[in-house]
């Protein structure tokens, strides 16, 4: 395993892939971003590097080199898993290998919290980085609910994220995010209150604003990756509208978060969209439920009103959970070859 670098309570720093370290074949497995230099070191030459890049379709989205994995591609490693099956095909296909494949996000089961008391309706866990999430929270105000956040920005808002404001907002004093219940709390209790929600609240969509367009086409051969199928080609007049309106486009990707809901017994209420990446994993209407855009309100009531038969949903959605996508079936499935 090779040092991460990531915050300490981010989910990635407990998926447990170190208990399965002596499965055999020797590799070295990398399971999150990390200072790729260190991968010239002596001990790593000659190894077998496999890598599990969760940072797909998203890091498309960064002009930053080191977070593209510019300067550090496909070709020193020996294996890739990727959280994006667009990204995998395209990529496969660019480079005329199979080298990646298409992987979930897995639970560390150790972590599966007792089966609690429902004290909350609902509940939303991330950041606001886009108007249909900060509509989901205004929304979820209305009930007994809980949001979690390590963001106090709008992190959307594209006059946030230039040089300019940023200075300026770095003397403001900083007040208390009216949305948030419960901000930098540790995995654990984030995993409780989830516990103890009914309803949790997904998508399974990153939002590209006029700036991540901007990067993905200056990405070469970006057209050819479906998982950019809704950006707009090219053109002056499209990017300007792009700031001037600030439009989003849809892009999937796969969330933790949505696994660990249901190891949490909480239901799944997911926002549909055009490519529905949560069907690859949970059944719909079985499993977990969808709400229109626009509809959330009404879905959550509907739902309320009778909790008894999604209460059902919410034990199928775990037990295929519990068989499919744990740590362990990660490693047999993936890495235990």
């Amino acid at each position: 395993m090779v040092p991460k670098k990531f915050p300490k309570e981010d989910t990635v720093n407990f998926f447990g892939f170190e208990k399965f370290e002596n499965i055999g074949e020797d590799f070295v497995f990398i399971d999150a971003r990390i200072n790729f230099k260190s991968l010239e070191a002596e001990e790593y030459k000659n190894k077998k590097l496999v890598y599990y890049e969760l940072e797909e379709p998203n890091r498309f989205f960064s002009k930053d080199p080191k977070f593209r994995r510019d300067d550090y591609g496909d070709e020193h490693f020996y294996k890739i898993l990727s959280a994006c099956p667009y990204t995998t095909e395209w990529l496969n296909k660019k480079q005329g290998n199979e080298k990646r494949t298409y992987v979930f996000v897995p639970f560390n089961e150790d972590y599966t919290p007792p089966k609690a008391e429902k004290i909350y309706d609902v509940i939303y866990i991330g950041g606001i980085h886009s108007s249909h999430i900060l509509n989901t929270i205004k929304t979820i105000k209305k009930f007994n609910h809980k949001y979690i956040s390590l963001s106090e920005t709008l992190t959307y808002k594209l006059w946030r994220n230039t040089k300019i404001a940023r200075k300026i907002l770095s003397y403001v004093p900083k007040t208390k995010n009216k949305y948030i219940t419960d901000q930098n709390i540790s995995y654990k209790e984030k995993l409780k209150l989830t516990s103890q929600s009914k309803i949790t609240v997904v998508h399974t969509l990153l939002n590209a604003n006029a700036r991540h367009v901007a990067n993905i086409q200056n990405t070469e051969d970006w057209e050819s990756n479906k998982a950019f199928a809704y950006i707009p080609k090219k053109s002056f007049l499209s990017s300007f509208g792009n700031y001037i309106f600030q439009r989003e486009y849809p892009v999937p990707q796969q969330k933790g978060r949505i696994f660990e809901a249901v190891f949490c017994r909480s239901l799944l209420l997911c926002q549909k969209d055009p490519f529905r990446e949560i069907e690859r994993y949970f059944e719909k209407d079985k499993e977990f439920v969808y709400f229109e855009p626009g509809h959330l309100e009404e879905k959550i009531r509907a739902i309320l009103n009778d909790w008894p038969k999604y209460s059902i949903m919410v034990e199928n959605a775990f037990n295929r959970a519990q068989r499919e996508y744990t740590t362990r079936s990660f490693v047999e499935k993936y890495l235990k070859q």
